[in-house]
């Protein structure tokens, strides 16, 4: 994970943990940990795939980069990936294998762990959406399948819990 987070102020934690929970008024964040919780079964989330300009590529979300997401059981997932990497593309999908990964390239290309919990090849400054539902408990790891020099790259781990 990033330590970007670590390097802002305050204020702008709190601006964008606010900009998030108003967008998202079913989700809490705990910065602490780096977690979203999510409490219905309703998702709606944008993510941001951001550029290796940055010390490294990561997901954002919620004022956090790789956070822990959880969701409950059943819910109903509606996900945007916006890539603001201006020179590479990058992809969102959701897996069940989870870190460590003796063969990142093997990893990138296992199925998705729900049907339709993917967004493939999102070229530099577009978007991509997708719809999928989580029937099955578990941790899992979203990633970005698309690999740069075997490394791993954008990946945070998903959790779908039981009676939450």
């Amino acid at each position: 994970m990033s330590n970007e987070w670590n390097n802002i102020s305050e204020e702008e934690k709190i601006s964008s943990v606010q900009a998030f929970t108003s967008a998202a008024p079913d989700a809490s964040v705990n910065v602490e940990a780096s977690q979203i919780i999510f409490q219905t079964k309703e998702v709606k989330m944008e993510i941001a795939a951001l550029s290796d300009a940055f010390d490294d590529a990561r997901f954002h979300m919620g004022g956090l980069d790789d956070p822990r997401i959880i969701t409950p059981l059943g819910a109903e997932i509606t996900l945007s990936l916006h890539n603001q990497d201006a020179s590479h593309a990058h992809g969102w999908k959701l897996i069940r294998p989870t870190p460590p990964f003796a063969d990142p390239k093997k990893a990138a290309l296992e199925p998705p762990a729900f049907p339709g919990a993917e967004i493939a090849h999102i070229p530099p400054n577009e978007k991509g959406q997708t719809h999928f539902t989580l029937d099955q408990p578990g941790v899992y790891t979203y990633i970005s399948p698309e690999l740069k020099d075997g490394d791993i790259g954008l990946y945070g781990m998903w959790e779908v819990a039981p009676g939450h």
